[in-house]
């Protein structure tokens, strides 16, 4: 049974007992890798970069720890994507959202003629 399988330090329930289990589990893993209480930042990354049901299930509870009040968007990214910077996939998905971010700010304040589709949006990064 690997590390997220398990309920918390000690525990010997697996999460075959039901979505409920999974939330409790994936509640207290959250904690705990927010907190690195028994992890580094790097396992942050990759327990939460998993492309699974419980992993994106961790990352949604992980996230509910973070308060971004008073921080501009640029700060509060800092902030949550820190422990991946040494991540490239992770870089290059920073980089998409920076760019989607420019194009949704030129199409916002820029005088443009025809605003951007979700479509079209979509294509452009």
């Amino acid at each position: 049974m690997d590390s997220t399988e398990r309920l918390a330090l000690g525990s010997t329930d697996t999460l075959s007992n039901g979505q409920k289990a999974d939330l409790e589990a994936a509640q207290r893993l959250a904690k705990r890798l927010y907190r690195l209480d028994g992890f580094r930042k790097a396992d942050v990354a990759r327990h939460l970069g998993k492309n699974n049901d419980f992993s994106k299930l961790v990352a949604g509870e992980y996230l509910k720890f973070f308060v971004f009040t008073g921080m501009t968007l640029d700060q509060a990214l800092r902030w949550v994507l820190s422990p991946w910077r040494t991540v490239p996939t992770v870089q290059d998905g920073a980089h998409t959202l920076t760019c989607a971010l420019m194009l949704l700010n030129t199409d916002l304040h820029g005088h443009v003629s025809v605003c951007l589709s979700c479509v079209c949006l979509a294509g452009c990064i």
